[in-house]
């Protein structure tokens, strides 16, 4: 992480989108304390960012604790007003899940984290609470081990490093060299197949989606009730129909200027 001393590099920003990143799906409304305690400094120090950022209207107030206004999705503007591929990405999984009847959707990796950007949820499964902006660990989920495989090896070693492998469910790979062998095979085979590893009774398989330049710029997947669909059934049946939504998602990328 940079340092003070690192450069034009300015603390204040740094802790004042610590505080915003405090919050969450599980953390909506947090004391001064508690965001003190997330972000590291004191209880002074918090204070004064909370309340800056309140009277900048990205916080709320009520009582002593505090929430996320919706200003904050100014924040997002800016990088989905460049970003074309999620509008490409939506409407080739709006149609995979009505042939299919199954979830699927689309993340993007963001440092050791992967956003959740596109998607149709199945009815099915009703248990699943995604919205745009959802932010997982990478190594949670088929979909980051898609896009962790397609990194460098270099890239992969420096993640696996400084990552702490926190669990979800017993099935989630916590153990370093068995994510980097999983990486290697992920990379290999051109696929990533997670069973119940982000969520109990959920299986899970997802593929890459390229741009024009060859370069992985998203993972899409779909997501089944692991009552009913078995491993095996899962890569002969809809593996290849997300490969072909892959293929046309990338076909209309290519053509974007």
């Amino acid at each position: 992480m940079p340092r003070a001393g690192d450069g034009p590099y300015v603390q204040s920003l740094d802790r004042g989108l610590a505080v915003l990143r405090c919050f969450g799906e599980d953390r909506t409304r947090l004391s001064i304390s508690e965001v003190a305690r997330e972000v590291g400094v004191d209880r002074a120090v918090a204070r004064r960012l909370l309340h800056t950022l309140a009277e900048l209207g990205y916080i709320g107030v009520e009582g002593s604790n505090f929430f996320v206004r919706p200003r904050v999705l100014e924040l997002a503007q800016a990088y989905l007003g460049t970003v074309d591929f999620p509008d490409v990405i939506q409407p080739h999984l709006a149609q995979l899940t009505s042939e299919i009847h199954e979830t699927s959707m689309a993340f993007v990796l963001d440092g050791d984290e992967i956003v959740y950007i596109a998607g149709v949820q199945a009815r099915r499964l009703v248990s699943i609470n995604v919205r745009v902006g959802l932010r997982i660990p990478a190594h949670q989920s088929p979909l980051g081990h898609v896009l962790l495989a397609a990194q460098s090896a270099e890239a992969r070693a420096a993640y696996l490093e400084r990552v702490e492998l926190t669990p979800t469910t017993r099935y989630t790979i916590t153990d370093k060299p068995a994510l980097r062998k999983r990486l290697i095979t992920v990379a290999d085979q051109g696929y990533a197949l997670g069973d119940q590893e982000l969520e109990m009774g959920l299986r899970t398989i997802a593929v890459p989606v390229h741009d024009r330049d060859g370069t992985v710029v998203a993972a899409i997947s779909i997501g089944v009730l692991a009552a009913a669909y078995s491993a095996r059934k899962l890569i002969n049946e809809l593996l290849p129909r997300l490969h072909e939504t892959a293929k046309r998602i990338e076909s209309d990328l290519a053509v974007l200027n």
